[in-house]
């Protein structure tokens, strides 16, 4: 009985589903414009489960077809823009049973993707898809649209901004004080990913929470669990390794499920939710003592700025609450996962760039010492001298790696129900798209166009698109202003009123850690005792950076090799 109902149920879903692909060619066709069927959807469960299975199919099978890279997870790495060229097209469309996806490498049209308005006068709004992901601890500023949006983004904005700014900048440099003198002190040399993500870590939690975290390693940080910080960066720690499982399902039920790696991302997003609601508490009760005796903050931080906007607290003159507990809550962590993941990792990709490339890493220290000159720089401010670094060396390096290596890989928005015109760069004509196309902006695509990064007076072989060139950002002979790319063709930072809030926090994090590192230390490879040449292991480092992957953030899949930090000799 049950064999005839599954074949029947079977037959009905691959007939529904043949039906709706033929609808969706049928609206692409007449466009002109390449594409590909491809049978997945990326959905967090896809992206889970059936992306590294294709993954490793591609890998055994040899399958060398477009149409197979574009059933792998983040192909637009191994990709860039070569897949662009051998179609010869900067946009092209995937198309599967459920959804019509356009890739987007044209600067023109990604600006108007991300900058322009639909028929009622707002932005494209991100996908569904998008949304539940980032707001696994409520609505925040990354997954609300329209005059919401607006509401979280005046709350934030102007703490994480400006206000901030002066306290990142301390921060950091002590931060980074402090990791190179437990360096010193236990005579370890070798650095990784999570140091910087341990100092980027105490930044943010300063900057806006009034949280004082001292630099250590992260094991030690963790291997003190009775202390509420060690608890506290051991459930943030574990969240980010593991953040994938608690994109298919909640976090109570990953708790009950036999896999250790699903547990431990169950219980880690509530101990995370657990010290949150915490941190609110405190701050609620800080507030309320304040309306109390009448004493304004001495600075108002990110975490206070939301709890006065619920109007939670006693005595709050709010007649209509701005945001829910939730959506503090969900605030503070995308704040916590930006102000701290992605620059980490960005600090790091150029801290590698650096050993294997020193004649760079030379250049920077050159500037930090005619800035400064015989001054102390733990005793530099960001009012004083973040202007003095912003159009040298340290900018140039931040702007490179973040082109060639950007935190985020794609951004997506989805183009509601009326067809809609884009422009396209180069003269091409205007293309006018169906209802419900989600567009996926390829930041790496856009970053490696050659069409927009061969210099002038050069060829795109001379112009080294694809290697590690920070002179192409500093400006000419004369002049203090920075090299500024076509519109639209490099956007780590997305663009438009929705680009990142963190963008400045994160350039003087950047500079004010490059500035205490450099300073005082230089990086090079670790040579094994002898084992392992400068070539074998910039080789070694440019392989790995190949196969970064995209978790939360790009990062590494594999061990990078080992770097080490020596004292400058001066």
């Amino acid at each position: 009985m049950l064999a005839p109902i599954f074949l029947t149920t079977a037959l009905l879903y691959i007939g529904y589903t043949c039906y709706s692909l033929h609808i969706l060619l049928c609206k692409v066709r007449p466009l002109g414009i390449p594409y590909f069927v491809v049978p997945f959807y990326p959905s967090p469960f896809v992206r889970v489960f059936i992306f590294p299975l294709m993954k490793l199919l591609i890998k055994v099978s040899g399958l060398t077809h477009p149409r197979f890279f574009l059933m792998a997870s983040d192909w637009q790495v191994r990709q860039r823009y070569e897949i662009y060229r051998l179609i010869g097209s900067d946009i092209f469309f995937t198309v599967t049973p459920w959804k019509i996806i356009l890739c987007v490498a044209d600067p023109d049209m990604a600006v108007e993707v991300l900058a322009g308005k639909d028929e009622n006068g707002e932005l494209y709004p991100k996908p569904e898809r998008v949304s539940k992901v980032m707001g696994l601890f409520g609505e925040n500023v990354l997954t609300v649209e329209g005059a919401v949006w607006r509401g979280h983004r005046k709350i934030a904005g102007p703490v994480i901004g400006k206000s901030s700014l002066s306290i990142v900048w301390e921060e950091s440099l002590t931060q980074i004080k402090q990791m190179i003198q437990y360096y010193d002190k236990h005579e370890a040399t070798n650095t990784s990913y999570r140091d910087f993500r341990r100092a980027t870590l105490g930044v943010i939690a300063h900057a806006g929470f009034s949280k004082v975290m001292e630099w250590v390693p992260l094991t030690a940080a963790i291997a003190k669990e009775k202390d509420s910080e060690g608890s506290y960066q051991k459930y943030l720690h574990v969240l980010f390794e593991n953040f994938k499982w608690t994109t298919i399902a909640p976090s109570w039920i990953l708790e009950m499920l036999p896999f250790k790696a699903l547990r431990e991302a169950g219980g880690a997003a509530n101990g995370f939710r657990f010290f949150m609601n915490e941190w609110f508490e405190e701050k609620k009760a800080k507030i309320e003592l304040d309306n109390k005796t009448a004493l304004k903050p001495f600075r108002e931080d990110l975490m206070e700025s939301l709890v006065r906007s619920s109007g939670l607290d006693k005595g709050s003159t709010l007649e209509t609450p701005l945001l829910s507990k939730s959506e503090v809550i969900g605030n503070a962590f995308i704040f916590i996962l930006a102000g701290h993941e992605t620059t980490a990792h960005t600090i790091a990709n150029a801290i590698y760039f650096l050993a294997m490339y020193p004649e760079y890493q030379v250049k920077l220290q050159e500037e930090i010492d005619s800035i400064l000159g015989d001054s102390d720089h733990s005793l530099t401010s960001y009012e004083t001298h973040f202007d003095a670094f912003s159009s040298g060396w340290i900018a140039a390096i931040m702007f490179e790696t973040l082109r060639l290596i950007p935190a985020v890989i794609i951004t997506t928005r989805h183009m509601g129900p009326s067809p809609r015109t884009f422009p396209r760069a180069g003269g091409q004509r205007p293309i006018t798209l169906p209802p419900g196309i989600e567009s996926m902006i390829q930041i790496i695509g856009l970053a490696h166009n050659p069409k927009y990064w061969t210099q002038p007076g050069k060829t795109e072989a001379e112009s080294a698109i694809s290697e590690f060139r920070p002179e192409r950002w500093l400006p000419k002979s004369g002049d203090n202003i920075m090299f500024k790319p076509y519109n639209g063709s490099y956007i780590p930072f997305s663009i438009g009123t929705r680009g990142c809030i963190g963008k400045k926090f994160a350039h003087v994090e950047f500079t004010a850690i490059m500035i205490g590192l450099f300073r005082e230390m230089s990086v090079e490879f670790d040579s094994c005792g002898g084992r392992k040449t400068f070539e074998e292991a910039r080789l070694e480092c440019l392989a790995q950076m190949e196969k970064f992957e995209s978790k939360i953030t790009l990062q590494p899949s594999g061990e990078m090799p080992s770097i080490k930090w020596v004292r400058r000799r001066r």
